[in-house]
């Protein structure tokens, strides 16, 4: 876990705390969180979208699996399949390091970046001039795949 991803989880749960702390004094204690209280709903509401973003962030994960076939992707909890991107279809593929760092789904200058963590990825540009690029955290042991599969084809 990089340092990023740590202070993300930190302040995610800091206000987790400080916005559970408040339903239960307001809500359950019926003492008013603040000066100027929010009404219930707010903070039940504030509460569980932190709540959902902490588990997304926890829980998302991107997925590659490459063989002979092509390079497979999915970026769970958000797709049950493997989209597959056959070898015949890329026109150039490399490891690139982006001038970003973080979570997401993302339109840059790279192509459409599929990443959870760091600035490291596969980039790949297709034939029909799209770019995808897929972060990686093992971006070694991504290139001596591709260098692997490269020598036996």
């Amino acid at each position: 876990m990089t340092s990023v991803n740590f202070l993300i989880y930190i302040l995610l749960i800091t206000l987790l705390v400080l916005f559970a702390y408040a339903d239960i004094q307001q809500i359950f204690l019926g003492k008013p969180f603040g000066d100027k209280p929010a009404p219930n709903f707010i903070l039940i509401i504030v509460t569980l979208f932190i709540l959902t973003t902490l588990l997304l962030f926890y829980f998302t994960k991107l997925e590659t699996r490459i063989n002979d076939d092509g390079i497979f992707y999915k970026w769970t909890p958000f797709n049950r399949k493997y989209k597959k991107i056959a070898w015949g279809d890329i026109s150039k593929i490399e490891i690139i390091k982006y001038g970003f760092v973080g979570y997401g789904w993302r339109l840059t200058r790279y192509g459409t970046v599929f990443n959870v963590n760091g600035n490291m990825g596969l980039q790949m540009i297709l034939k029909t001039g799209r770019k995808i690029v897929l972060g990686t955290q093992k971006a070694e042991e991504l290139s001596n795949t591709l260098k692997l599969l490269d020598q036996t084809n």
